[in-house]
This record gives C-alpha cells, structure tokens and sequence, in this order.
C-alpha cells in the first residue's frame, strides 16, 4: 500500500498509536485502514477509517472521530452521541423480558469515572457481549454512542443500538478512575449480615423451586448448596435470581456478586437478592477442586456394613451388581417442585393444588457390593441422570415409547459391573425398613 495516501499529521500520528499498542507492522496497519475505506467506497477519511480500525482492534485513541469524552457529572436528560471512559462498580443481574410480542434482554449496571457514577442499561446483543467478556465488578468499559434518560430525576446512560462497548480498552490511561472496591471472601469468612459478598463456589447440590405468596405478591425461591476449600453453606436465590439459579448444574464453578448473609438453622447462609449476580465459570487465578472432591474431603470412607443413620456424610467405593425394579421418576410439581399425589380430582400439589400438566424428576435405585456387604444406592435428579447415562428429557422419550422395565433391562446390561465413587448418607427406608444409601454426589469408574 502506497503511504503516500496518508497525508494529514493527524492520520499519521493515529498510525503510529496504532502501530506502538497494537504490536503490528505500519504496512499491516495501512491495509487494514485501506481496506476500510474501499469497503465504504471512498466515504470514509483516512482519519475515520484509522478510528474504526483502532476501535475494532480495541485501543483507545483517546477521542472519537474528532469528539471527546465525556465525565459522569456533566450528563443531562436527553444528550446523545456521546463517549466515556468508566470502571464497572457493579453489575445487576441481566434480566430477559417479552414487549408487543417479542422477547428482549436488559442488564444494568452501575459506572463511574473521576466525577460521579450513574446506572448503564445495555440491551440485548450488548447483554451477551457483556456475558462472553466476563464483565465483573473492576472492569474498564470504553463506551461509545451512548444517550442519557432520567429515571427520578437521576441521568442514566444507555448504548444507543449502533453503539460500541470495548472492554479493557488497550492503550489507555485508566489512573483517574475509581477504584471498586470489595473484596473476594472464603466461605468460612463469611458471618450473618454481611453484605455486598463476591465468593467463587462450587455448585454441590440444587434443589427444587418454591413459589410463595406474600402480601398479595408472588415470589420465587430455590436453595442450593456450595462449598470451596473452606467450607460448604446453603445458598438462596430469590425471584429474578432464581431464573440463573435455575440454568446451573452440579460441580459448575461460579462467582457469585453482590450477595449478602443470614443466619439460618444450621449455620451461616448465602443469600442472592436483587443486587446478586451469578457468573459461571468466571476468570479465576486458581481452580477450585470439583464437586467430588470437595464432599470427599468433608466424608468420611466407610464400609457398607459399617454403615448406620448417624454416620453422617460418608464415601463408599463398591460395584453395581443390580438395578432395583422401579418407574425411575416420581411426578413433581411444574410450578415448585414438589411432589404431586395422585387423588380423585387428579394430580394435586399440597402447595399448588391441582396440576394439570406435572413434570417428572428421576429416580433409579442400584444394588451395590463393596466386599463387606451390600446396600440398595438411591439416586435422585441430577445424580439419577448420571447414572442411567442420559437427561430427564430423554427419560421422558423413552418412558412414552415403552415400558420402566424395559429401559431397566437396558440399564443392567449397562451399569452391571461398573465401579462407583459414591458420597452421601444412610437411612431408614420407611416401607421396608431396611437401611438405604441416599446419593450426595456419584461418579462412575
């Protein structure tokens, strides 16, 4: 490419920022600048072309296209076009919605640079970007198009929908923004009424959603555990949080932001509101130990016929040599969860009343052998489906198709003979009064 195209001092000095933050050659950088320009078919300056480069290459030249940024305190109702330079001091969880028919998504947030802070709303594909980049408390956000909108009088910035957002901007002089501070707790440093937490857990077990009733308001509320290195605590997630809590699965590593504590029946518990926030598999210095290992580590190995209701926690090494008779689900509630019992009037939830459409949670029961005796290993949800080697959904396939007995002789030919790491606790089967293992956590060898 001909340099001589560049002639202005100012187009020359955008190439050599480029050049020096970017790491690439100047004759690379003027391709990509000319290559530009054809694309808009000569409406584009060498000046606006070298912007989109840099833009697209995620450096700041330290204005856009000729305009300058903006502080927080000089924003009013109704601005438009305009750029800023803010730290992430908080992220609210995003939250989809449905409007004349069709479905979005919005994510609020709240910035500040060395003047003030304000909220940022980003909607729909920005919610993603926002989502893939791992946008966290601390990180720095180049933004570009934006507009301000008072809500209670307050000016608030949005992404206008041709707008950019450029994340950790390389280049750029972030000294005069704010620090976010906070700081990452261990679960055994956590204490009731504690607020603003950010902790990075394991996901150990989930439990089914409730929905209650309130003062005339319905509510949301699913409990699950989580453990670290530390400790292991029951965490809630209320409302909108339920619907992230609701996409997680067993062993996911997550951080969770902007959560606060309570004190609950057995000890210190989790709690995500409405300023939580859960990411999965964030950016992490170090990896947690997974699920399996984290219960191990808190149960101790026992022997099957050393087994009793109050050993508590245990672990057992042992064989499947059978797969109990069964209907491998039990029906549940769609809305909460809950068991339903079949009655007269039909299917009936004793929180929900009448269900019309229940769903289903597995279920399989396994006979074990660990050479001291065996014991009948009951496995539910997730940890049913890790079994049987294939989700609810395909459960719910194969039992239209044919019979529980059917799928059960299919599941003997499979697991007969595998090995098993199995972590949970023993009790009283009420019908048969024999002793059972009830699964925490189950791998196959």
């Amino acid at each position: 490419m001909n340099r001589g195209v560049f002639t202005t001092q100012q187009t020359t000095g955008l190439i050599e920022k480029i050049v020096t933050v970017s790491g690439k050659s100047r004759e690379e950088v003027e391709r990509l600048i000319g290559e530009k320009k054809n694309k808009f078919s000569g409406l584009l300056t060498e000046d606006g072309a070298a912007f989109m480069v840099a833009r697209e290459l995620g450096i700041d030249l330290g204005m856009q296209q000729g305009r300058g940024r903006h502080l927080i305190a000089d924003l009013k109702d109704g601005m438009q076009n305009i750029d800023l330079l803010v730290r992430v001091m908080h992220v609210f969880s995003p939250k989809s919605f449905e409007r004349n028919g069709k479905k979005g998504k919005l994510c609020n947030l709240v910035v500040a640079d060395s003047s003030g802070e304000t909220r940022l709303t980003l909607w729909h594909n920005d919610v993603r970007k926002l989502e893939e980049a791992g946008v966290e408390k601390g990180s720095v956000l180049l933004l570009h198009n934006c507009y301000v909108k008072s809500f209670n009088e307050k000016p608030q910035l949005n992404l206008s929908y041709n707008g950019s957002m450029t994340v950790s901007p390389k280049g750029i002089d972030e000294s005069k923004l704010p620090k976010a501070e906070g700081k990452e707790y261990k679960l055994s440093e956590l204490q009731p009424e504690m607020t603003d937490i950010a902790a990075v857990v394991r996901v150990l077990q989930l439990f089914p959603v409730n929905e209650f009733e309130k003062e005339d308001r319905k509510g949301r509320v699913m409990n699950f555990l989580v453990a670290d290195d530390t400790a292991t605590i029951r965490a809630t997630a209320w409302n909108d949080l339920v619907s992230a809590a609701e996409k997680l699965h067993e062993n996911d590593l997550i951080k969770v932001e902007g959560a606060y504590t309570k004190q609950g029946l057995q000890g210190v518990e989790l709690h995500l509101g409405w300023r939580a926030r859960v990411i999965v598999n964030p950016k992490v210095d170090r990896e947690l130990p997974s699920a399996m290992q984290l219960l191990h580590e808190k149960a101790e190995d026992r022997k099957i016929k050393g087994l009793d209701t109050d050993a508590g926690l245990v672990a057992v090494q042992a064989a499947i040599v059978a797969i109990n008779s069964g209907q491998l689900r039990y029906n549940v509630c769609g809305k909460c969860g809950g068991k339903v019992q079949r009655m007269d009037e039909g299917m009936v939830c004793g929180k929900c009343g009448e269900v019309k459409e229940p769903d289903i949670r597995p279920v399989i029961s396994v006979r074990v052998d660990d050479g001291s005796g065996q014991i009948n290993a009951v496995a539910y949800g997730n940890n049913a489906e890790k079994l049987m080697g294939f989700g609810k959904e395909e459960l719910k396939k194969r039992l239209e198709a044919m019979p529980a007995e059917q799928i059960i002789q299919g599941l003997q030919d499979a697991l007969v003979g595998k090995q098993v790491k199995a972590i949970g606790t023993a009790k009283q089967n009420p019908f048969s009064n024999e002793m059972e293992f009830v699964l925490r956590s189950v791998e196959l060898g």
